[in-house]
């Protein structure tokens, strides 16, 4: 297996010095300033490129000699979501880095594949990417991404690997499975209405406890990006299916009472979370949160044209 096996074609090759290879230990991309990941969002593109560890010449970091200066590891990582590196790492590995270096590196990406390149001795940074090795001393580039370009890329692509199986905690678990409702098999309408209904639970929860002709209930819920995925996991989840009266939810459609709602399975807790959200029609959604659900029941009974009046 080689690099090229990990990316596409026409891929982008981005190197990050490391202290390290990827490992159960430390198993995502660190960085210190949020800049770092803001770049990454803005141009690394999971499933066609690639990041390339480089161990850093720093001692203290990298204490295994073979490391330094070397290209050791190559992963793919997913860009859309900047996480907490706490809630990634093994605890243990986080109170030991916490005692050494401080809250060094707070912002981390989830790693989706990983592969260590073959060695020892591993590919040195000097031979294969002299260029870009020297740019990373550029002061705009300290602590930052950099990118091998031409021959230095063609170069890396050739290097060989031996792929990695990492073991993640249930965080970042939960949030690659929630990644997975961002298929590119889902309906784009279907990611829109998601979207939408996203937006207006984000908008309640900001107005919860609020004073107006009533007080707004308190609400929570995840943070937009996650809440949308969310979402479009529970439209696959439900087959496309209401979740009060199971008939067929419609993306874009013209008639409100039919419009897909996000539904708080039970009302009285405030969080819109996975144990507490379905998708319903709209119409659905208010006459049950209006009248109750027995009563919303046996309104779905009559109309399904069975006589309440000769049940036992």
């Amino acid at each position: 297996m080689r690099v090229s096996d990990m990316m596409k074609p026409d891929g982008r090759v981005f190197l990050k010095s490391e202290w390290g290879q990827i490992s159960d230990e430390w198993p995502c991309v660190s960085f210190t300033k949020r800049s770092v990941g803001d770049r990454l969002r803005r141009e690394f593109v999971s499933g066609r490129d690639i990041l390339i560890y480089v161990g850093t010449t720093n001692t203290e970091m990298t204490r295994q000699t073979e490391h330094r200066s070397r290209l050791i590891s190559a992963v793919t990582i997913e860009p859309n979501q900047i996480l907490q590196t706490r809630k990634i790492v093994p605890p243990h590995a986080w109170a030991k880095s916490n005692a050494q270096w401080g809250d060094r590196w707070p912002h981390s990406m989830a790693v989706l594949a990983a592969a260590n390149i073959v060695g020892p001795p591993y590919p040195a940074a000097r031979d294969i990417i002299p260029i870009a090795y020297r740019s990373f001393g550029e002061v705009a580039n300290r602590g930052g991404v950099v990118e091998a370009l031409g021959d230095e890329r063609k170069a890396v692509m050739g290097l060989e690997l031996e792929p990695l199986t990492l073991n993640l905690r249930e965080d970042v678990l939960n949030y690659l499975g929630l990644r997975g409702a961002f298929s590119v098999e889902i309906d784009q309408s279907v990611k829109q209405e998601a979207y939408r209904m996203a937006q207006l639970i984000i908008d309640r929860v900001k107005r919860g406890g609020e004073v107006g002709v009533k007080v707004n209930p308190l609400r929570s819920s995840p943070n937009l990006s996650d809440l949308n995925a969310l979402l479009v996991q529970k439209w696959s989840e439900q087959a496309g299916r209401c979740a009060l009266c199971g008939g067929a939810l419609t993306a874009k459609g013209g008639n409100k009472m039919l419009q897909p709602s996000a539904d708080r399975t039970d009302s009285g807790n405030g969080a819109y979370d996975d144990a507490n959200v379905a998708i319903t029609h709209l119409a659905c959604n208010l006459a049950k949160n209006s009248y109750g659900v027995d009563d919303f029941e046996d309104w779905l009974s009559v109309l399904r044209g069975v006589d309440l009046g000769s049940a036992p």
